[in-house]
Order: C-alpha cells, then structure tokens, then sequence
C-alpha cells in the first residue's frame, strides 16, 4: 500500500487547498495531520473533501486505512498507524506543544513488504514532523517538505530540512503532482 502522511500547522490549511484543488482518485491512502482547535476539524474536513474526488474523513478508532482515501486526524488526540493500517489513538501528552502532532503518527510507522512510504511536512511554526522525516527515511521512505520560499510560516518545513533527510523540496502545486504519480 502506498501511504502518505502529511503534518502542517500555521498556514496548512490555505495550502492543502492548493495541493488538493482538482485532485483525483489515486491509489494511496493520505493521513493529514494538521494543527487545528476541535471546532474547526469537521469543517476542514468539508473544505478538502470539496475540494477533490477522492474519499475524505476524520480518523476513527479502528478504522482500516486503504487506498484512495485522505483521513485527516481529529483534534485532541495523536493519531497512531498500528501495523500501517489500523488508526489508534494515544491520548498522552502534547507533543512540541502540539496534539495531534504529525511526529507521533510518522514515528508509528514500520517497515512492512509491499508498502511505500512518504512524508511531507508543510507550513507550520516549530519542529514537529522532524523526527518523523527522519524515520520515514531509515525505513526506505520519501520525504518531502514544502519549499521553505512558499511557506506562509517556515520553521517546520526549515526543521525538516535541517535533519538531512528529505529527498525533495517542492512547491505545494509540485507537491500534489507528486502524490498523484507517486
């Protein structure tokens, strides 16, 4: 399974809509993990599924992950990949002041035959997906952060990149191409 994870904060929402505007079906299953208060995940949740054909829900304890579908972590809670497939809930503490943080949900990932791997840090202040990046990368994955130059709030993406690890620095319109032929 193709299997991408995205972290943003500060400004994520404005450029998810510009990576998702007319995005097709495609066979990969993404979990976005953006920094948002509660009352606003089920509206963003509406504002990307307008956006793209592809199916788009809040993760559910339980649920299956499977291609062709964007799963958006609800507020609150670090959403969890167990065995790259089940979403779980870990209910413990902010994480660089953050919950859901993108870390947690990267770092839960494991290296299984047959999967592909990617991550990508957008916008955002702080350096959460930083770990994460480095991870994914140890497991053979892709890492891309969104140009720095693009980023209404660079120090995520500008984190990422200090690890070393990401593979590509691409605009958010790059970013969508990528998914769709990855």
């Amino acid at each position: 399974m193709k299997i991408a994870i995205i972290g943003s904060s500060t400004g994520g929402p404005f450029i998810l809509e510009e990576i998702f505007t007319r995005f097709p079906v495609h066979s990969i299953a993404i979990i976005i993990v953006q920094h948002l208060p509660p009352a606003f995940i089920s509206t963003f949740r509406g504002h990307i599924a307008a956006l793209t054909t592809m199916k788009v829900s809040i993760g559910e304890a339980g649920h299956q992950i499977s291609e062709r579908e964007i799963i958006i972590a609800p507020a609150g809670k670090h959403m969890i990949l167990e065995k790259n497939r089940i979403i779980r809930f870990d209910d413990g503490e902010k994480l660089h002041g953050v919950k859901p943080a993108v870390d947690r949900t990267m770092l839960s990932l494991r290296q299984i035959d047959g999967d592909r791997l990617l991550g990508i840090i957008l916008t955002g202040m702080g350096q959460d997906g930083s770990a994460g990046i480095i991870h994914i990368r140890s497991l053979g994955g892709q890492t891309i952060v969104q140009d720095p130059s693009t980023a209404p709030i660079r120090s995520m993406p500008q984190a990422a990149l200090d690890t070393g690890k990401v593979t590509d620095i691409l605009t958010p319109k790059e970013i969508s191409r990528h998914l769709q032929t990855f």
